[in-house]
């Protein structure tokens, strides 16, 4: 059975009767009030023999408290000081003065040795305090000698020095540490003053060495308010040659001492130091010649969170002026967001646990539940190969019901010990193994065996399953004896401990035991909870200290939350029970659907923690919880046996019953640290809101580094905070600071550019404003989720800030090329390139970034490289939602910029183009290029023209649409653009309106527009079937256009190629237009497969009006530049079609019936008897195209008067092109 450790102290009754005689006479003559009566050796005899009394019988420590002796030591200072002042300074009385000095210290040390009373009683009995009286005396005491030399009164101050860091670490030799100081000074000559200024500059490393060599790692603070008195003296202290090498080796050493051991850095940190430095470091009174060593002491105590909300309001408001506590605020913010917990440190004692008497319910729960499970946060710092690390245990007083979980001392992996008498007590779980340093979430879930299965323990890592294995399920404690016939038996009682108590100890003492860990809560539940619910638990964090009752959803922040949506919609999505999971009920409906309270039995963090002396954790006083007589009787009784600390069960509802019952609370064993973490960001919440403080912190920055410190700063408080989360909301944060950052960047570069900031930036501008917008850049996507490490696992954690501060502001598009490569990338990694596109795609589509988009494509200019780096992003925004309105109003787009070439002249419509024009723009096209302007090629990164812009959006729109594999997004393009995209008289000089878009694109003379039009017309004719085809020509004449339009075209291999698709019935997004042209590619295309059917033969007329203007063309050599190298190719672009006619003929017998029952035949006649006899054939449109003028002239009349002509419906809606 373990037995709760309790501190016994000798009483005053049982001290020797002459102990009060011996301990007030010598406390009157170590007083010297009488200077005539005691002389000073008599004192310092007075003083040897006090201090033997005190060290050889502890209960003369309480009657030294009742002989006044804590006042005494404060009166005999006062004489020490009078002593000191009324005689002159020499060698023997300098010496015999700080030997009392060290032998008055020395009894204060001894009397607050282990001894709770008395260091309560010099704490707070005395009037104002004994330590801040203690100050007092030693403030007036420093002052410099009368008379005296600046080098006495240095080594009147070291020895002061000395001693409050002896009190603090409760050794004397550690005044030797400061003596030797003293010596070194006195060899080295600092009695000189031209000397003394030349020594000061000892080398960091040798004194570091020094104090590590005397003090040692083992170094434990006993009295902190000792070294928080000694700090006030220091930094009172003037710097002078003599005194600046004492202050800086009482820095390092104080620093030495708050990094030799997490009990060290509480110690210091409970006690007003950290608010004393912030002053110091805020005001003119910090020490610039030590402000080094003062940041690093402050930062250290910054990791544990701030002691007041004043520290909080000096750390943000002086930070803007002060360089060191600007660097101090975001190591400050980092840091604290460590959870409170129980550090663990068995270096001290060999043990230290938290142990609880009693469980108040039964352990294992009742045959009802299906068993039982424990959660714990928990931190290893350090391992000890030669002994396992005990997490959690339970026992009842026979050890029939036994459970034990501990991390192995070689492998590191996790035990669950179930029995002591079983054959198989234990079990490995192999899965995990643990490290030092990283916080881990787990939850062994026990269920109990049943008529068909067996008992299994799971365990869950972080939220997520790892194993599960076969174990003993735990025995029921055995009944004890009724005290009565009328009164039942019950169960014996079942205690608890978190950590290694000391029975469990292997080896006792101090330095025996090197581990220490770390534990933020541990919660026992009588039930086994599900796979979500772990889940759930988990991303509430360390931080979180509740009993799960709540909505859990208000507590998230935006990782945990994003992440809780990822697990929700890859288990349970179309598993009809998406709005029923338990992620579901507990973020919303509240946790007490899943978890009653009455199921938790155990419920233990450092939040819960109050101290017997009066004090809570919450910084309020036991007055203030309104607790009974009963509670308070409690909790005087459990401070008389020498508990400081008590934790509360949070599995009790009521403070005032657990602090009335055995499993109410439990002890602190062992002396673990008690670590109330009060981070900054919640400090920052409860001072102003967040908001405001850190927005105005980062517009008043005063540099670059100081507001990227500042940005960083916002997003560290947001991000792993819910309130100060839902505060940045509510306020409108977001936007906000993107109007600030906006204004920054716009300033950086307004710096360096002599106050001209132009909208568009070189992408060879490496200036100090670009560098700055990268920054700015990265920071803000790192908040976002966007890991540049590690892309494949970004994801969108806040949509409402990445619209905000990504999305819609355009200061990112306008910056230099690095940045723009960065903004533009990482919206391909979070819709593509992400594990969880899935995710984020969801979250972008509603975004609306397609159509702003659209709205920077009119109004922006771009560059090659940049434009290739915004196409692609532009891909991959389209690719993840392509929604009707979008097609639509992309097609709008393509069409007003190609309208708005023909207005600007860069292309014309109809002829506006000669024939060598267009096999130039073709061969370009053919050769991989789409950069029109061939004077730009010179250009490294030449401004993209409008005809250019225009026709890379279009070729992207194509490569969406005819994706290989994909006929989803030509199926929406036929509903939602080929008959409701217009051509409307706003922006176009033709009198018809309502003109196919597809057709529309084919009057522009471009070698690109047409290919791309054609790609997505043929694959529309092909993938919708011939339905679809009969529908285009009989309803708009589609075939007839297209006879007159590409007729002009039979130069191209592209357009053949395409052609034929249709013709074979052929995808043609499964060939490849651009590879060489040839009878070979042809035949592999086409007829490789033995599918030669003619499945479009309207598609014929079109191919053979292609043929006879070739034909015509190489006949006639009508060029402007005959010697062009692009048109020595006609011929053998005509000379491969007809041999690929000619081998299909031979080769299928599909397509020889096709052309003896059809016109392929005539129109092959039709189009050889011009050659033959060398004149040209006619046809009834030829003949209608002589008077042009008048056919225009009809058409115009036809268009204007449709609405009164009584003419059929199908004729008034149909738009005709000659």
């Amino acid at each position: 059975m373990f037995h709760i450790a309790r501190d016994r102290t000798v009483s005053a009754a049982s001290a020797p009767e002459n102990g009060n005689t011996e301990v007030g006479d010598h406390l009157k003559a170590l007083a010297g009030e009488d200077e005539s009566t005691y002389s000073l050796e008599d004192r310092i005899a007075a003083g040897h023999a006090l201090r033997q009394l005190l060290s050889d019988l502890p209960g003369n420590k309480d009657t030294f408290r009742r002989s006044n002796g804590f006042e005494l030591f404060l009166g005999s200072l006062d004489s020490l000081l009078a002593l000191f002042a009324n005689r002159k300074p020499d060698g023997e009385a300098s010496s015999n003065w700080i030997h009392l000095l060290r032998i008055v210290f020395s009894i204060l040390q001894i009397a607050l040795r282990d001894h709770k009373g008395n260091q309560r009683y010099f704490s707070g009995r005395i009037a104002n305090g004994g330590w801040e009286a203690l100050h007092g005396k030693l403030d007036v005491l420093r002052q410099p000698a009368p008379g005296g030399e600046d080098r006495l009164s240095t080594i009147r101050e070291q020895h002061i020095l000395g001693c409050l860091f002896a009190c603090a670490l409760d050794d004397e030799t550690t005044i030797e540490l400061f003596e030797c100081t003293d010596s070194q000074n006195n060899a080295e000559g600092l009695d000189e003053k031209t000397d003394g200024n030349a020594d000061i500059n000892n080398t960091t490393a040798t004194t570091t060495e020094r104090i590590e060599k005397f003090l040692g790692p083992a170094t434990q603070v006993s009295n902190p308010e000792a070294l928080y008195v000694a700090f006030r003296l220091w930094r009172s202290w003037k710097d002078g040659p003599w005194l600046q090498p004492c202050k800086s080796f009482f820095m390092q050493a104080l620093e030495y001492v708050a990094k030799s051991s997490t009990h060290n850095l509480v110690a210091l940190h409970r006690t007003n130091l950290l608010s004393t430095m912030l002053s110091s470091l805020s005001g003119s009174a910090a020490v610039n010649a030590n402000e080094t060593e003062l940041s690093g002491l402050a930062a250290r105590l910054l990791t544990l969170g701030i002691t007041k909300l004043d520290d909080a309001c000096i750390l943000c408001t002086a930070a803007r002026g002060t360089s060191c506590l600007s660097e101090l605020l975001l190591p400050a913010l980092q840091s604290a967001r460590m959870p409170p917990y129980f550090h663990f440190d068995l270096s001290l004692y060999g043990y230290s646990s938290i142990e609880l008497p009693d469980l108040g319910s039964a352990f294992p729960p009742i045959s009802s539940s299906n068993g039982y499970t424990l959660s714990l946060w928990f931190q290893v710092c350090t391992f000890d190969d030669s002994a396992h690390t005990t997490l959690f245990g339970a026992f009842d007083r026979s050890q029939t019901c036994f459970v034990l979980l501990y991390l192995e001392k070689d492998s590191h992996n996790l035990i669950l010990q179930t029995s002591v008498t079983s054959s198989r007590p234990s079990v490995r779980f192999k899965s995990a193994s643990f490290r030092e340093g990283r916080w881990y979430h787990i939850a062994i879930a026990h269920r109990r065996p049943s008529t068909s299965h067996s008992s299994r323990v799971s365990l869950y890592l972080n939220g997520n399953f790892i194993e599960q294995v076969k174990s003993n399920y735990p025995l029921a404690s055995p009944l004890s004896p009724a005290d009565s016939k009328s009164s039942p038996a019950i169960h014996n009682p079942v205690q608890a401990f978190l950590g290694t108590p000391q029975d469990l100890a292997t080896r006792l003492g101090k330095g025996v035991v090197s581990c220490q860990w770390q534990l933020a809560s541990a919660h026992l539940v009588g039930d086994v909870l599900s796979d979500d619910l772990v889940a759930v638990y988990y991303e509430l964090g360390p931080r979180y200290y509740g009993n799960y009752q709540d909505c859990l959803g208000s507590f998230n922040t935006y990782q945990a939350a994003a992440a809780l949506k990822i697990r929700h919609e890859k288990l349970h999505y179309g598993s009809g029970k998406e709005q029923r999971s338990d992620i579901i009920l507990a973020m919303e409906m509240g946790g007490s659907r899943l978890l009653p309270e009455n199921k938790i039995i155990l419920a233990l963090s450092p939040s819960n923690t109050i101290t017997t002396d009066g004090s809570a954790s919450s910084d309020t006083t036991l007055a203030s919880l309104f607790l009974s007589k009963g509670a308070m009787k409690s909790v005087r009784h459990m401070s008389h046996k020498g508990h400081t600390f008590l934790v509360v069960n949070g599995a009790v509802p009521s403070i005032k019953d657990a602090l009335q019952h055995p499993h109410g609370f439990a002890v602190l064993s062992g002396d673990p640290a008690v670590v109330n973490v009060e981070a900054l960001d919640d400090a920052s919440w409860r001072i102003g809101g967040c908001t405001a403080i850190f927005l105005d912190r980062f517009e008043t920055s005063t540099d670059d580094n100081d507001s990227i410190r500042a940005l960083e700063c916002i997003f560290e408080t947001v991000r792993d905070n819910w309130r100060c989360s839902e505060a940045m909301e509510k306020e409108n944060g977001f936007a906000i600071l993107a109007a600030l950052i906006a204004r920054k960047i716009d300033s950086a570069i307004e710096q360096n550019s002599d106050g001209s900031v132009s909208p568009i930036i070189s992408q060879n501008n490496t200036d100090s404003g670009s560098k700055y917008a990268l920054r700015v850049l990265q920071v803000v996507l790192k908040f976002l989720g966007f890991r540049q490490d590690k892309p494949e696992h970004s994801v969108l954690n806040n949509p409402l800030a990445y619209r905000v501060l990504i999305v819609d502001m355009d200061t990112w598009r306008k910056m230099s090329s690095s940045v723009q490569q960065l903004y533009y990338e990482q919206f391909s990694v979070f819709s593509v390139h992400s594990k969880f596109r899935a995710f984020n795609a969801k979250r972008l589509s509603k975004m609306r970034i397609i159509k702003k988009w659209l709205d920077a494509l009119k109004a922006d200019t771009f560059r090659s490289t940049s434009f290739d780096r915004f196409l692609a992003a532009f891909q991959s925004m389209l690719a993840i939602h392509m929604s009707a309105d979008h097609l639509r109003s992309l097609a709008m787009y393509i069409t007003y910029a190609l309208e708005k070439m023909r207005d600007d002249g860069e292309i014309s419509g109809g002829q506006g183009f000669s024939s060598s024009e267009r096999l130039e723009a073709l061969h370009v096209q053919d050769n991989g290029s789409d950069n029109g302007h061939i004077a730009d090629q010179d250009i490294p990164d030449p401004q993209l023209s409008t005809r250019q812009v225009a026709i890379r959006v279009l070729q992207s729109y194509v490569d969406l649409i005819c994706m290989e594999g994909d006929t989803t997004n030509i199926a929406k393009f036929s509903r939602a653009v080929t008959n409701k995209v217009c051509w409307g008289s706003e922006v176009s000089v033709q009198p018809l309106t309502y003109e196919k878009w597809l057709l529309h694109l084919l009057a522009v003379d471009d070698a690109q527009v047409v290919i791309a039009a054609m790609k997505i017309l043929a694959r529309l004719l092909v993938v919708n079937g011939p339905g679809y085809a009969r529908r285009f020509n009989e309803d708009t004449g589609g075939m007839s256009i297209l006879q007159h339009r590409l007729q002009h075209w039979s130069h191209s291999p592209a357009i053949w190629q395409i052609g034929f698709a249709v013709l074979f019935g052929r995808d043609v997004a499964l060939i490849d237009i651009k590879k060489s042209f040839n009878l070979f590619s042809l035949v592999d295309d086409f007829v490789g497969d033995g599918r030669n059917n003619t499945i479009y033969p309207d598609i014929l007329p079109v191919l053979i009006a292609m043929m006879q203007r070739g034909l015509r063309s190489a006949r006639s050599q009508e060029s402007n530049r005959p010697g062009a190298k692009i048109e020595d190719e006609s011929p053998s672009i005509l000379s491969t079609v007809i041999r690929f006619l000619a081998d299909v003929h031979s080769r299928s017998h599909e397509f020889r019936n096709f052309a003896a029952n059809s016109i392929y035949v005539k129109e092959l006649l039709f189009t050889l008897y011009p050659l033959v006899v060398d004149s040209s054939g006619l046809r009834a449109t030829r003949t209608f195209q002589r008077d042009h003028h008048l056919a225009n002239q009809l058409a115009s009349h036809l268009a204007s008067n449709k609405r009164s002509l009584k003419m059929p419906r199908e004729y008034r809606d149909r738009n005709y092109q000659l």
